[in-house]
């Protein structure tokens, strides 16, 4: 017997994820929670310019809206208009009293977690006679355990090689 939550006109066997969140009490408490979500970035689409309808997830807790948005960029940019977002949701019924934007680093675009070799771009700059002499009277006056002894060492150790 079919149980009360099943669609009568889904075919026999189909299964369905919301069946499977419904079954279970840990899951299906949540289900409310992410239609709201769901209707909230509905609002918050229309409300946002065609340039910011992507990129981002939200989510509303205790008429505090968070925003998760995937770099830097999106982040500036959504805290700019961020007045006329938390006015319009007003406007259409949503009690968002504050808001937060986040960077989130799990769902970022692939061309952003592209690991850069640091020594890939390095091209050895020359220095002049005159500044490696600068240099070398700068370290004497410095400790050599230094971190800015080390880096002046590594300075001067690029001006031998060239």
């Amino acid at each position: 017997m079919a149980s009360d939550h099943t669609n009568h006109t889904q075919p026999k066997g189909l299964w369905m994820v919301q069946d499977t969140w419904r079954a279970s009490p840990h899951l299906a408490h949540n289900i409310p929670r992410l239609a709201e979500n769901a209707k909230l970035s509905i609002a918050l689409k229309a409300l946002m310019p065609d340039t910011m309808k992507t990129g981002w997830s939200a989510f509303l807790s205790e008429q505090t809206l968070t925003l998760k948005v995937q770099h830097n960029a999106i982040a500036t940019r959504i805290k700019q208009i961020a007045p006329l977002l938390i006015d319009g949701l007003a406007m259409t019924g949503w009690a968002v009293n504050k808001m937060e934007v986040k960077v989130s680093r799990f769902n970022q675009p692939v061309w952003l977690n592209v690991q850069k070799d640091p020594k890939a771009d390095f091209t050895p700059r020359i220095l002049s006679s005159g500044s490696a002499q600068h240099i070398t009277s700068a370290m004497t006056h410095l400790p050599e355990d230094s971190p800015l002894y080390e880096a002046l060492a590594r300075i001067l150790a690029t001006h031998k090689k060239s």
